[in-house]
């Protein structure tokens, strides 16, 4: 009996069979291969879209999308659309435009807003939003119905501007849609 060798368990068999078969170092390559591929199937899947509709979506055309990792080592690898070497020009705020009775509201997001760098204009039927401060702004806003520009006036608290342009009366001249 004392020459005699037990069989190894089945855990202990699998669990060598796996550590032989998956070197160490190899399990991140393939992880970062599979991101690679991944992000290069979203691109040409976004292209694909985009050129079907007749459109890309983003300021320059293109759709941003992508993801860093650091293996351990310390090395980071960068995945998807390459970011833009320049800041855009101006940011768009969002913006809310509520119908009332006898008046227009155009809600707008603008934190960092200098409200001394503020300018309002109508032009064509829309409101144009513009300023700076840390951050600059520009929006263009289509109006739904006339306007009376002569009695717009506007508030900026907290990063929150509040346009409040009268509508038109039916007989009176109005910049406006």
């Amino acid at each position: 009996m004392s020459g005699r060798r037990h069989p190894p368990s089945v855990a202990r068999a699998l669990s060598e069979r796996a550590r032989a078969a998956e070197a160490p170092a190899a399990a991140p390559a393939n992880l970062v291969d599979g991101i690679r591929g991944l992000m290069d199937g979203l691109q040409k899947l976004a292209e694909t879209a985009g050129a079907a509709r007749g459109e890309l979506g983003g300021q320059d055309g293109r759709i941003v999308f992508g993801c860093s990792i650091r293996t351990t080592d310390g090395v980071v690898q960068s995945f998807g659309t390459p970011a833009r070497a320049e800041a855009p020009d101006a940011r768009e705020p969002l913006t809310d435009v509520m119908e009332e009775a006898d008046a227009i509201l155009v809600v707008a997001e603008v934190p960092g807003l200098d409200p001394a760098q503020l300018s309002l204009s109508l032009e064509g039927g829309a409101l144009l939003i513009e300023g700076g401060g840390r951050v600059r702004y520009r929006r263009r806003v289509v109006l739904p119905a006339a306007v009376d520009a002569a009695r717009m006036t506007q508030a900026c608290r907290n990063g929150i501007l509040e346009v409040r342009l009268p509508r038109a009366s039916p007989g009176g001249t109005g910049d406006g849609a």
